[in-house]
């Protein structure tokens, strides 16, 4: 409020008067009362440079008299110099600000697509996926629907935060075996994780199965009743998302329920 009020006019008076000075000042005094205020105050201070810009170009109409006049060679000199600064320095809050802005909405976007404790596909984002996959036609992948067994017996016993360690580590396991460009992986919710495969259909059971043995060996020191049950169906044959989605759950529950019964 005192650098707009007081000194810019006295800077303009002292400048003698000079219009680029002034326009440089006030440019770079908006910029930053822009970006670093906000509410009220952003909006006063505002409105205090622009009367100050329009109160000194008053006062030098109706008091000329009163402006001192710079001999050209200082007048050169001072402009050289202080618009160029006054230029720089806008240009580094600007772009203080803009990577500021790019980094808030990059992690926004993280946010948005990706799931924050496992890093990776959120829910919401692996639909709008698997969604599209089904409208380009491509449907040779297969759907693997897993399933934590007794994962709440890992909070129960060990807390909340050994559970999270569990869907982490169990992220990275499939992140390990399955991430190659091609294939989603997604913790679709809970301790539910799905991944839509394109490799070889007789390999994928394989892979499956190193998944639960490099899980089962983690988890036996904490909970040793914890498991992992899987279920796969083709994309192949499913209208929609929907469709592949109930036949990879129908399978890996029925797999649930010939452990309970053996």
């Amino acid at each position: 409020m005192v650098l707009t009020g007081i000194v810019l006019p006295f800077g303009f008076i002292d400048a003698g008067g000079s219009d680029s000075f002034t326009i440089a000042y006030v440019f770079f005094l908006l910029i930053v009362a822009s970006y670093i205020l906000d509410g009220w105050y952003r909006n006063t201070i505002i409105a205090v440079i622009i009367l100050a810009f329009i109160g000194v170009h008053t006062y030098a109409h109706y008091f000329p008299e009163r402006i001192p006049v710079l001999d050209p060679g200082s007048f050169f000199v001072d402009q050289l110099i202080q618009v160029p600064i006054v230029l720089f320095l806008s240009f580094l809050v600007v772009r203080y600000f803009a990577d500021a802005y790019y980094q808030t909405n990059r992690r926004l976007m993280q946010l948005a697509h990706f799931d924050e404790l496992t890093g990776l596909l959120n829910r919401r984002n692996f639909n709008d996926i698997l969604q599209k996959q089904f409208e380009s036609g491509n449907h040779n992948g297969h759907l693997i629907m897993l399933d934590v067994d007794n994962f709440k017996m890992i909070n129960d016993k060990e807390g909340h935060l050994a559970g999270d360690d569990g869907l982490k580590h169990l992220g990275a396991i499939l992140r390990r075996h399955f991430d190659n460009g091609k294939n989603m992986i997604s913790r679709w919710g809970g301790d539910e994780f799905i991944v839509v495969y394109f490799g070889e259909s007789g390999h994928v059971e394989t892979v499956l199965e190193q998944v639960k043995t490099e899980f089962k060996d983690y988890v036996k020191n904490i909970e040793p009743m914890v498991d992992l049950s899987f279920g796969i169906a083709p994309l192949q044959g499913c209208q929609t998302p929907n469709d592949v989605l109930a036949k990879a759950d129908e399978v890996m529950y029925e797999k649930k329920r010939e452990k309970k019964n053996s």
